[in-house]
């Protein structure tokens, strides 16, 4: 009998159903909401409300296994942001003094008597919950150290700054804490940790000022580890021209708290710091360690390849999600554990070495350890290892940046981790994890010298394909003339000029008539600059009929160009961007290292812009022929029926032409119509330096600015303006720009 008392409970278990949660629970007044899998038990709920509102209780939700979800007492709803009022204000008064600040309210504050403000007079309440710009401070200058303010929603216990004294610091209720909750004044009359912040839950930083806050404060760990470091220089944002010991350890959280689609954002958000990093001159040192209930180690600093940034790139994309999902705990002490077992071997390497190096520590988690203990503890004997728990002077050989991914962040925990140094920002919190990757993108965009020439984001993993971000120093003119308009390509060289053939314009174009388009800008021309040696029908006795020798032009714009992510300028040889750009800045570059760099062999693989049908612009591949390949060209040229009658061919093509074109080896893509003027640029390491200027072909087989589906003629070749031939026209024309021509 037993048997079938069991088999029947084992049938009645089978016919239970399976919990699910109710869907009236979750829909959210004034929002909207998405469900990882439906109302089935493990299904998330994720809210989105307006700008300047939050989703109230939580961002999400949870199905739980009894059916219920795990905060549905609470009917959701978006609430408006509110930023922290004033709790406390020294040596002043601030108006309008009210219970709520909401997005948008503006908060005066007035300095007493014998007392002067440092920081804004203004302050805007802002839809992330924060205040904007920086704590605004009463000081009459008479402590040692200067008044350390208060942040907007906290208190100040301590009002002594007399050197050794302390202050200390608290949020109101409902609030917590970023930066140090107790700060000392030191030896050197400034306070010891990071200025405090008080924040909601739902307070988060954008991606610009991660992307500023970050930049800031790593340019200036780089610039320390520089031995010939100039002190009071005028740095740019991100400043690595160093000869310097650095490793920079790269940890991503892959817990499924996380989840793989966030996973694979900070993957390509890390290879976005390593293409920051590697585009200036800098060789740090990489590590890169994946965890969730154990850690992975995708990289060691002991790698013969750990300063290959494209070896250390192919590592992280080659990583999987998959290898942390049959055990998703959250370990940061295992993952900070390999941070201390490398440090540990590269100790016993080399002592002195070792204590010469500085380490960056990138942290990139949702701040939810569950297993492994506290990830302090691990943290206090890396500190031990590199002797900074007993030298403070010792405490710029760690950095540790952590960067808290989504709005359910603990931020008491990202906060105890990361470094608290003033006037740095190493503790982030962002409220999805896209923000980590726009952050990074934005990082380069904070330079405008024209040493960062030659940025492009071509290859870089971007979640939605702009082509103006992959060839963002490509201009488009337009000269408008009676009965036709003609469209040509340029470069952008500087903030005012555009780099173009000169075969584009009439003797008698006016230049209220050429139109330069940038992006989504359009700019008005003040000048045209044609080389003066450059004449159609000067080489008609030689029997050339239409004569592109010296084929280059410089447009001045009306107004400056400003550089972002979208338009930067192109890099051209022999300027000192492009030392940055070829890594030769650590030697006495000459011009002709460049050239031999950009121009050797053969066969040197180039590329050119083309557009055949509006904001298409598409990457065509090329081969500039030189020596005997060269010598093909000319050949080629010489059987086309126009040129025939031509005693010397090389009165045609001259040396100032480089060539592309023909068959052989492979076949080249046509330059059409349109093109003229754009560059022909060679790519090295993902930076990109213009060497031609598209000029003239032999055959056209386009229609148009199109390139038909038929094969391109054996006798078709394209010949380009050299850029290295014209330097000296060009170094005349741009000596007030700021590219540091070489000698």
């Amino acid at each position: 009998m037993l048997p079938l008392i069991l088999l029947s409970q084992v049938a009645m278990s089978i016919a239970l159903p399976t919990p699910q949660c109710d869907l009236n629970k979750i829909i959210i007044a004034g929002g909207e909401y998405s469900l990882t899998n439906g109302i089935d038990v493990g299904s998330t709920v994720q809210y989105i409300c307006p700008e300047g509102k939050y989703p109230h209780p939580s961002y999400t939700q949870e199905c739980l296994p009894n059916g219920q979800w795990l905060k549905q007492k609470e009917k959701p709803e978006c609430k408006a942001v509110q930023c922290p009022r004033p709790a406390m204000f020294e040596s002043g008064e601030f108006y309008p003094r009210k219970v709520r600040y909401f997005v948008g309210d503006v908060l005066e504050f007035e300095c007493w008597g014998g007392f002067k403000m440092f920081g804004p007079e203004y302050r805007t309440c802002q839809p992330n919950g924060k205040w904007s710009g920086e704590n605004t401070i009463c000081d009459d200058q008479e402590g040692d150290c200067p008044n350390p303010g208060i942040p907007l929603g906290g208190r100040k216990i301590g009002t002594s700054y007399k050197i050794e004294k302390k202050v200390k610091y608290e949020c109101e209720l409902g609030m917590k804490m970023f930066g140090s909750k107790e700060r000392v004044c030191k030896e050197d009359k400034s306070w010891s940790g990071a200025e405090p912040s008080c924040r909601y839950w739902y307070t988060f930083d954008t991606p610009k000022e991660v992307a500023e806050g970050f930049s800031a404060s790593i340019s200036e760990t780089i610039e320390a580890s520089d031995p010939d470091r100039v002190e009071d220089q005028a740095y740019r944002a991100i400043k690595v021209q160093t000869g310097g010991l650095m490793n920079i350890f790269i940890i991503m959280d892959a817990s499924k708290s996380v989840g793989e689609d966030n996973f694979n954002i900070t993957k390509n958000a890390s290879v976005s710091f390593i293409e920051t990093m590697a585009s200036y001159d800098f060789t740090p040192r990489y590590a890169v360690i994946s965890y969730a209930s154990f850690a992975k180690p995708a990289v060691l600093l002991a790698n013969h390849d750990s300063t290959d940034a494209e070896a250390v790139i192919e590592r992280i994309k080659n990583l999987k999600y998959s290898e942390h999902e049959d055990k998703q705990g959250t370990n940061t002490s295992a993952a900070l554990h390999e941070v201390r077992k490398m440090l540990s071997l590269e100790e016993k390497r080399d002592h002195k070495k070792f204590m010469e190096t500085r380490n960056v520590i990138l942290l990139m988690t949702d701040g939810k350890y569950n297993m492994g203990g506290d990830p302090n503890l691990e943290m206090k004997y890396i500190k031990q290892m590199l002797d900074i728990e007993k030298n403070v002077a010792r405490e710029d050989y760690l950095d540790v940046y952590v960067f808290g991914l989504g709005e359910e962040t603990d931020e008491n925990e990202i906060n105890e981790l990361a470094s608290k140094k003033h006037p740095e920002k190493h503790v982030f919190k962002l409220n999805s994890t896209h923000g980590i990757k726009e952050a990074f993108d934005e990082m380069l965009d904070v330079a405008e010298t024209m040493q960062m020439c030659g940025l492009s984001r071509e290859f870089f993993p971007i979640a939605k394909e702009d082509v103006q971000e992959k060839y963002p120093w490509i201009a488009k003119i337009t000269i408008a003339r009676e009965r036709s308009q003609e469209k040509c390509k340029g470069s952008i060289v500087s903030k005012f000029f555009i780099l173009t053939a000169a075969h584009c314009f009439y003797i008698n174009d006016s230049l209220h008539a050429i139109s330069v388009s940038v992006g989504d800008k359009t700019f008005k021309v003040k000048n045209l600059y044609r080389h003066e040696k450059y004449d159609p029908a000067g080489k008609q006795d030689k029997k050339v009929p239409n004569s592109f020798d010296y084929d280059v032009a410089l447009i001045e714009l009306e107004k400056n160009i400003e550089f972002s992510r979208k338009i930067r300028p192109i890099c051209l040889p022999c300027t000192m961007g492009t030392s940055w750009a070829l890594k030769q800045r650590g030697k006495p570059v000459k011009c002709s290292d460049h050239l031999q760099t950009l121009l050797s062999g053969e066969l040197v693989k180039a590329m050119f812009v083309a557009e055949e049908k509006e904001k298409a612009l598409q990457r065509k591949n090329v081969l500039i022929k030189q020596g005997n390949q060269r010598l093909a060209c000319l050949d080629d040229t010489k059987k086309i029926e126009r040129f025939k009658d031509i005693p010397d061919i090389k009165d045609a093509v001259t040396d100032n032409f480089l060539c592309t074109g023909g068959i052989k080896p492979e076949v080249d893509p046509q330059t059409c119509k349109g093109d003229s003027g754009g560059p022909l640029v060679v790519p090295f390491k993902r930076r990109y330096i213009q060497v031609g200027i598209i000029s003239w072909g032999t055959i056209n087989s386009c229609n148009g600015s199109k390139r038909k589906h038929e094969p391109v003629p054996a006798l078709s070749r394209d010949f380009h303006t050299d850029v290295s031939r014209m330097l000296d026209w060009l170094k005349e024309k741009l000596k007030e720009e700021g590219l540091e021509f070489l000698d």
